[in-house]
């Protein structure tokens, strides 16, 4: 969740919503102004000298920040979201409610989503509004899942409705991811403590081969969990590094755990070589692995790319039935697991590849 707050096989047309039956509800057809927010801090100089009087109408942006109160009471629809079967640390809403009000104060939180606003700028003039798309997008580097195991997509999909952040370029084709247990758990306890969590401390690898970079330690990992963002964090990343791949395509890992970052920028990394844990550090709710592939190094101007991952399994939601891919967008929803060449050369005649 850099961004706070979740592909099927064939055709692109056919990944996200269609992958699972769930049909965009009318909160999901809104675009996301929170981010807009930011701008309400032009209005200080205007509060400052008479002069800039004018710059005060931008206080009203702050109710930009309103729009997740706005968008809950919304109606959603009938058959739900594909990743209800997930009981997350988060019962209840009012602490992501509090914390994105004192984020409001956050310096750092507010300057990246300045940096992140402004970067959409560069990014329209280079793709002259023909954002890249699964159906017009044509990967160079072959990806796997960036750990071993099963792990759940809690958040992201090449369809809208199930994007991880739509609206914000970057982070377009973003996916965050839990580990469950089998009732749909992603913690022991009461979740009040990022200890409480599966994937707290778990291995990150390589999606790919590639250099690092750049790369960043020593955020912490908040204390609590369960809904609450971190009110000191530096950077909505926490601790994070990006990897370049073939191709111009950039890999971004973030909300590692502390002291885990095992790279450095000039490293040279191999597919599956482990490079941090997940953690807890950044714009983070609860634990999870923040990992999106973007067009350039830079976090704030990288345009976000549709890739799909190659050697998975999949499970959707609590069902047994696990299906063998080779080549898969993965979506909200889905468990999903990196096979093995064992596991391969098992399964590859009936194995579906390229999406």
């Amino acid at each position: 969740m850099t961004e706070t707050p979740p592909s099927a096989d064939a055709d692109a047309g056919d990944a996200g919503d269609a992958a699972d039956g769930h049909r965009p509800s009318l909160r999901d057809r809104f675009p996301d102004p929170s981010l807009f927010a930011v701008l309400g801090f032009l209005s200080v100089p205007g509060y400052l000298s008479d002069s800039l009087s004018p710059l005060r109408v931008f206080a009203l942006c702050f109710l930009f920040a309103l729009w997740p109160l706005v968008r809950t009471a919304l109606p959603t629809p009938d058959d739900g979201s594909p990743t209800d079967w997930v009981e997350g640390g988060t019962p209840s809403m009012w602490p992501v409610y509090v914390s994105i009000a004192y984020q409001q104060l956050n310096p750092f939180v507010q300057l990246q989503g300045l940096r992140q606003l402004a970067g959409h700028v560069p990014i329209l003039l280079r793709y002259r509004g023909r954002l890249p798309r699964p159906d017009r997008y044509e990967q160079s580097t072959s990806f796997r899942l960036p750990f071993d195991g099963e792990w759940t997509v809690i958040g992201g999909s090449t369809e809208r409705a199930q994007s991880h952040s739509w609206d914000i370029l970057t982070q377009r084709y973003a996916y965050d991811f839990v580990i469950t247990d089998e009732a749909g758990r992603t913690h022991t306890g009461d979740g009040s403590s990022p200890e409480d969590y599966y994937c707290f401390g778990e291995p990150v690898v390589a999606p790919a081969d590639g250099v690092v970079v750049a790369a960043s330690d020593g955020h912490r990992d908040y204390h609590r969990a369960g809904g609450w963002l971190d009110p000191t964090q530096r950077d909505i990343r926490g601790n994070w590094l990006t990897i370049e791949h073939d191709g111009g395509e950039y890999s971004v890992l973030a909300h590692l755990q502390q002291g885990s970052v095992a790279v450095s920028a000039g490293d040279r990394v191999e597919r599956g070589q482990q490079v941090g844990r997940c953690g807890h550090s950044g714009n983070s709710t609860e634990p999870h692995l923040h990992a999106h592939v973007q067009d350039r190094p830079g976090f704030f101007r990288g345009m976000g790319l549709p890739v799909a991952f190659d050697d998975v399994t999949t499970r959707v939601g609590l069902s047994d039935e696990r299906t063998a891919h080779g080549r898969t967008y993965v979506t909200a929803g889905q468990r999903v697991e990196h096979r093995t060449s064992d596991e391969n050369s098992e399964t590859d005649a009936d194995a579906d590849t390229d999406p």
